[in-house]
């Protein structure tokens, strides 16, 4: 079902509840004395929140959740209505490959919500109910910021300069489970829709509304007045208000739940019934257990309550054959083949046969009763049902697929040392656990091709690169690619060229721009430009290392007597933690440099930002002092 669908659902099933209300509300003021016990409550909670619109590809799932935090304080006047307040702070992220584009959005909004407790509508008893399922709405004010990018070139399109605040409407549901009367599991979905379209994503006059979701998981603390003995019934309606008891028993304790309460129960630790005056009659026959000789048995009277089965005149209890009529001598029990041994204890009880074989006979005096020996004639073990088992496995020579060798049943008498679930006879590598697809054989990097024909066998890799890998998709393995995170050029050993001027990216001190070798990359020399500055980081920090700060004011200087030069900063970063908190990480470099040269008095307008996260790296990034100067931005001004 789509968002759309969804949302028409659940816009039908709250008109459809108030209708059920209001058709209800006599009915309701039957039972305010039991169910109306107003309380307050506070609800923590955590979850996802996922954004919709036209930054999304899909309607109902778009596969970015970003975590989300929030809280509700409510107020419940009845068992179908009530009142709350809620908050949340999240994040939106969504990605658009097909359209080259990337949203990212800091939010917190609040809302005043209605409630409606749908159990209430339909069962009197939804406070004993474990779970109660209510749906909500009402409306609110967002308050975000949003950034809309390009994915590559990596550039921001759009980005609010200030927090947006507008108003929206939430509509949900959810469902809590109770552990006691103050504490409940809440599991709560809810969407939010913008008011005005375009002013999250950017795109006005677009086909979706502006909206994200909200999934959450919280606990529920409720306040809801005074219950000495914490069974629900509050003080004044509890006939025992210090024992814990039942609403049907006006709060009186049932210990055996058999409906009668303690106070008037001649037998209150046992379940029993009102004719007996709460005391049990278990078989049902009529007797009460305390009178009963066999009170879990129905029987008959003659018998104290004992039944006679086999109606020999011998109650079961004391006859020896319950199920047989025999005789009184034998304890109502017979002998049919003369073996010695009644009928009852006689497992052949038509042949004569040995004491220890319980009555049964052994033609081949094996130890095993010819019923249940399958080599009746042939002297064998117990173990392989009277056969005979040459190689000690427990599985008899007839089944055995491997008689001469000990094995497992599994595998019909074979063996498979290295227990991978493969017999040695059909295992290419018998002494390595490995996988059935691989005949056997063990696959360490998961690959799917097996470790001997793996020759790159502790990472997993492709079948077209015999096992080894290549993580950007250039055609050149990782371990012969100068850039393997980065697609490249097999003549640059897997470098990009990315202003096409013939000079490596890893080698091109202008990589955005195209120029000239003599040069190194740049269409100028240096001494042309009118200004080129680089600042560093500390790891994983976004603010410049203070001894460049010198650099960052002479920038500005510059640019306070040049207002209308052109500035381009570009961010980068070092290899370590993941490429998208690389990228963002330059991005959030750039963005600091940009802001401290706004406080000191800069106001061009002519700014080109990049930002390339770990895939630029400069030439000798392998070594400690290379790694730290990835950190890094540079400044270059020109007319």
């Amino acid at each position: 079902m789509g968002i759309e669908k969804f949302r028409v659902v659940l816009i039908l099933v709250s008109v459809f509840t108030f209708n059920l209300i209001s058709n209800q509300s006599l009915a309701q003021d039957s039972i305010k004395s039991e169910e109306i016990n107003g309380y307050i409550y506070f609800q923590p909670n955590f979850g996802v929140s996922q954004y919709f619109g036209d930054l999304n590809k899909n309607n109902y799932w778009n596969q970015n959740p970003q975590f989300a935090f929030g809280a509700v304080l409510g107020y419940q006047p009845s068992p179908v209505f009530g009142f709350r307040g809620q908050f949340l702070k999240a994040d939106l992220y969504s990605k658009r490959s097909d359209q080259n584009e990337e949203f990212y959005s800091n939010l917190w909004d609040a809302a005043l919500n209605v409630t409606i407790n749908v159990n209430a509508i339909f069962a009197k008893a939804h406070k004993t109910q474990f779970l109660n399922f209510y749906l909500f709405s009402g409306t609110g004010l967002a308050s975000y910021i949003s950034t809309l990018e390009n994915i590559k070139p990596r550039a921001v399109v759009y980005q609010h300069s200030e927090r947006q605040n507008k108003f929206y409407f939430p509509i949900g549901g959810g469902v809590f489970y109770r552990l006691n009367q103050h504490v409940s599991i809440n599991l709560e979905y809810g969407d939010h829709i913008i008011f005005k379209s375009g002013s999250l994503d950017f795109i006005a006059g677009g086909k979706k509304n502006d909206q994200y979701s909200y999934t959450s998981l919280g606990i529920q603390i409720k306040y809801n007045g005074i219950d000495t003995d914490g069974d629900g019934i509050k003080d004044k309606r509890d006939a025992c208000p210090d024992v814990p008891g039942k609403i049907d028993l006006a709060g009186c304790p049932d210990k055996d739940n058999d409906g009668i309460a303690d106070n008037d129960d001649f037998c209150p630790e046992i379940a029993g019934i009102s004719k007996f005056k709460g005391c049990p009659d278990t078989d049902g026959d009529g007797i009460p257990d305390e009178d009963d000789a066999c009170p879990d048995v129905k029987g008959l009277a003659q018998f104290a309550g004992c039944p006679d089965t086999d109606g020999d005149g011998i109650p079961d209890k004391d006859d020896a054959c319950p199920n047989q009529a025999g005789k009184k001598e034998l304890h109502g029990c017979l002998d049919t083949d003369g073996d010695g041994i009644i009928d009852s204890q006689d497992a052949c009880p038509t042949e004569a046969g040995k004491k220890e074989l319980n009555g049964c006979p052994d033609r081949d005096n094996d130890g095993v009763a010819d019923k249940d020996d399958k080599c009746p004639d042939v002297a064998g073990i117990k173990e392989a049902a009277g056969c005979p088992d040459r190689d000690g496995d427990g599985i008899n020579d007839n089944d055995d697929a491997c008689p001469d060798v000990k094995g497992l049943a599994q595998f019909a008498g074979c063996p498979d040392i290295d227990g991978d679930g493969i017999p040695d006879k059909d295992d290419a590598c018998p002494e390595e656990a490995g996988k059935k697809k691989l005949n056997g054989c063990p696959d360490k990097d998961g690959d799917g091709i097996a470790d001997k024909d793996d020759k790159c066998p502790d990472v997993a890799g492709s079948i077209e690169f015999k096992g080894c890998p290549d993580s950007d998709g250039d055609g050149i393995i990782d371990n012969e690619d100068l850039c393997p995170y980065v697609k490249g050029l097999a003549k640059y050993s897997g470098c990009p060229d990315t202003d096409g001027d013939g000079i490596p990216d890893n080698k091109d001190e202008c990589p955005d721009v195209a120029g000239k070798a003599a040069f190194k990359g740049c269409p100028i020399a240096a001494k042309d430009l009118l200004l080129a500055k680089t600042v560093y980081f500390y790891l994983d920090e976004i603010f410049v290392i203070e001894k460049y700060i010198v650099d960052l004011e002479n920038i500005a200087v510059f640019m306070n007597d040049h207002p209308n030069a052109t500035i381009s900063i570009s961010g980068y970063a070092d290899d370590n933690g993941t490429a998208q908190n690389n990228f963002r990480l330059s991005l959030d470099r750039v963005d600091n440099v940009i802001n401290y040269l706004k406080t000191r008095g800069m106001k061009s307008s002519k700014i080109q930002k990049y930002f390339f996260g770990n895939t630029k790296p400069v030439p000798d990034a392998k070594s400690n002092g290379g790694s730290s100067l990835n950190r890094r931005v540079t400044i270059v001004i020109t007319e």
